[in-house]
């Protein structure tokens, strides 16, 4: 409950609140810009897992790291090939090239060499090399590869992905909002009675999101994803603060209290509904930080933040503007665009049984369903038409896959090495293996060898193998693989030995055992944090089971949809909407309980429900329609195909929850309503007595009319 002396202060400083938050958003602005973007989800695993640990340890030993990026050429010929090559030495962006020459010697003609090592990286004129750029600023090391290959040239590798992601965010944000800004307005310009309304709405939310992405810098820096999806999940989850805020205050302008009490009890009363719906979608969010895949925590908090900058706008700076532009907002009224929904809750309590069979029918194969699903864990494809998707095709089609892999072991056991290694070339997946022992032999000292090729391949401590194998980036036979090869390192030198494994197989492996490690305690707190702030709104037992079970029934069959479709699914979109969903939409089913309970103290339970749907539908679609739009346009927007899947997956579970809440849970409130009325304090339903005396009260009156 919000405190006089506070409530009197904002009413009365109106002017200079509002100026306070002009000058904070100008510097939000401004903070904004200077937020740092990391684009790599690999820097999310945990420190402890096994692929960072030999990423450090690599960096440590040899400095150089893993070739992160494939360049073709076609029409080349051998002498062209290498002169090339030194073209992509000179670049700035370019550490290493490795090409042909580092794996033969060109003086032999290629005829009479190993074949399939010629065509890994020379085949039909054209020349493959695999190369090691700067990561930290992937676009212009994109830029400069794709300037040097031309049109004809084709690029693919972690470069790609991470200049890709970095280009997608810069560009696509605006785009994002351009489009998500004027379908909310035009859905709260049909929801409302005044033109002027859905700006000020927009407006208020617009400053809490510009506060909350300017604070992003007490962040050392934030992921992609959360820059892209961040702001419009905040504009689309927080704006019924503002609708409520306002029609409380229109409600009490037109029982004729003077616009500034209005605008104080409004302020009074509606900060514990809307508190307590803000609290359910925080805590949703906030549930995000236990995940050990550091994405979570980072979209958890900004998501969090979000909500807390919501409700200051709200509760701060919608009052002030609501006092200056009062007269404006009522020369603006139009006439409602809406219908009555009284017949929508007819409709409900009459199709409850065939609601509720329904409901029983899918509730099974939809939890199994969305527990089935065909889950990918990394950045996802191109979209279809890109230069990316047309060059990984290129070269795809010409070489197949080379998944660059390192493997750390131990120097002074060379034969277990040699053991080891014999074991990899048996790997039908192995297309290439590069070591000290297949360069020379494991009794060949060291200082024969040239010092560069040494130098790549021993350091004081360990012999690094380099293994190309015909792997895709993601996908079973990539986890099998990158498994097997653990296995084998297990078998050949312990499990306790000092094996370290470096690759981006293993790295997809480790961020798929992390996230799924993190899927059962990320929803069972999202749940239980939702369920108790539930049980504390409504002082009871049985009601937070009710709303929860009504918002994840609809989480269900959101996610089961690409199982039976047969269409993949990205298992970091499933886990954000799984408790994003839950925190959003609880709102939904809130609120129309909340009424349920209010009707039920001079209703049964037949009309309370009835009437609580024909009261509630029009301020329930609001804002499931402008969760649903906006996620529809990250879907249609975005080319980062996770955020794209993100938004297309949110945008349709705010539908299926609007559904859900709108047409079961009414009937569930009816069906369990004594228990509700017995695991609830001061409850105060109508007794049943009193029900049917009123009742047949209204059949004797039509009977005698």
């Amino acid at each position: 409950m919000l405190g006089d002396k506070l409530i009197d202060g904002v009413v009365k400083r109106h002017k200079l609140i509002i100026v306070i938050f002009a000058v904070l958003t100008v510097v939000s602005a401004f903070l904004m810009l200077g937020v740092k973007i990391n684009y790599d989800l690999s820097s999310y695993i945990p420190g402890e897992a096994d692929s960072t640990l030999a990423i450090e340890k690599m960096q440590e030993e040899f400095g150089a790291a893993l070739p992160n990026v494939e360049l073709a050429m076609p029409d080349m010929n051998v002498t062209a090939a290498l002169a090339f090559k030194e073209d992509l030495l000179a670049l700035d962006s370019v550490s290493a090239v490795i090409w042909l020459d580092d794996q033969l010697d060109l003086a032999i003609p290629l005829e009479l060499q190993d074949q399939a090592t010629v065509e890994g990286f020379y085949k039909d004129s054209v020349a493959l090399y695999q190369i090691t750029a700067d990561q930290n600023d992937a676009v212009a090391s994109l830029l400069s590869l794709r300037e040097i290959a031309g049109e004809e040239g084709a690029v693919r590798g972690q470069i790609v992905e991470l200049a890709e992601a970095q280009l997608a965010t810069q560009s696509e944000i605006a785009r994002i909002m351009i489009f998500a800004i004027p379908i909310a307005l035009i859905i709260l310009v049909i929801a409302t009675n005044s033109w002027l309304e859905p700006v000020l709405f927009a407006l208020v939310i617009a400053v809490g999101v510009l506060l909350n992405m300017g604070t992003n810098f007490i962040f050392s820096e934030i992921s992609f994803i959360t820059q892209s999806v961040a702001a419009v999940l905040q504009l689309a989850v927080t704006m019924d603060y503002a609708i409520l805020f306002l029609h409380r205050t229109n409600e009490y302008k037109e029982a004729g209290d003077p616009l500034e009490v209005a605008v104080k009890k409004a302020m009074k009363k509606s900060f514990s509904p809307i508190a307590s719906s803000a609290a359910t979608t925080f805590f949703g969010f906030l549930a995000l930080v236990f995940m050990r895949f550091q994405l979570g925590p980072d979209l958890g908090l900004v998501l969090a933040k979000g909500v807390v900058f919501s409700m200051l706008s709200v509760f701060l700076l919608l009052p002030a503007l609501i006092l200056l532009l009062d007269r404006l907002i009522e020369k603006t009224t139009h006439r409602p665009f809406l219908p009555s929904f009284k017949g929508l809750g007819k409709l409900v309590i009459k199709l409850a049984v065939p609601i509720l069979i329904i409901v029983a029918l899918i509730i099974v194969p939809a939890f199994l369903g969305q527990r089935s699903n065909n889950f990918i864990y990394g950045m996802g494809g191109y979209a279809e038409d890109s230069r990316a998707a047309r060059d990984v095709r290129l070269i795809t089609d010409r070489f197949g896959n080379n998944m660059q892999m390192a493997l750390l072991v131990p120097r002074d056991q060379p034969a277990l090495e040699e053991i080891f290694i014999d074991k990899l070339e048996e790997l039908p997946e192995v297309k290439s293996l590069t070591s000290f022992i297949s360069v020379s032999s494991s009794a060949l000292p060291p200082e024969i060898i040239s010092e560069e090729l040494t130098s790549q391949i021993l350091s004081d401590d360990f012999s690094r193998i380099i293994v190309v194998s015909n792997s895709p980036s993601e996908g079973p036979e990539t986890f099998a693989l990158a498994e097997h090869i653990r296995e084998i390192a297990d078998e050949v030198y312990g499990p306790d030995s000092e094996i370290h494994l470096v690759g981006e197989n293993f790295v997809i492996t480790d961020m798929r055992d992390t996230i799924q490690e993190d899927s059962i305690i990320v929803n069972g707190l999202a749940i239980l944090a939702v369920a108790l702030v539930i049980a504390i709104a409504f002082r009871s037992i049985s009601l937070p089971f009710l709303l929860v079970l009504t918002i994840e029934i609809s989480i269900w069959i959101n996610l089961a949809l690409p199982y039976f479709s047969g269409t993949n699914l990205s298992y970091i979109g499933y886990l954000i909407v799984s408790t994003v969903q839950l925190g959003a939409t609880v709102d939904y089913g809130i609120l129309l309980t909340q009424h349920y309970m209010d009707n039920r103290k001079i209703l049964g339970k037949k009309e309370a429900a009835r009437k609580s749907v024909s009261d509630t539908a029009g301020s329930l679609i609001s804002p499931a329609f402008i969760l649903a739009a906006v996620g529809l346009v990250l879907a249609a927007v975005s080319s980062i195909s996770v955020v794209s899947e993100l938004g297309l997956v949110l945008g349709r579970g705010a539908l299926l929850s609007l559904g859900m809440v709108i047409f079961l849970l009414p009937n569930l409130l009816r069906i369990f309503d004594r228990l509700i009325e017995k695991t609830t304090w001061k409850a105060d339903f109508l007794p049943d007595s009193l029900i049917h005396r009123k009742e047949k009260q209204e059949f004797t009156q039509n009977e005698q009319s």
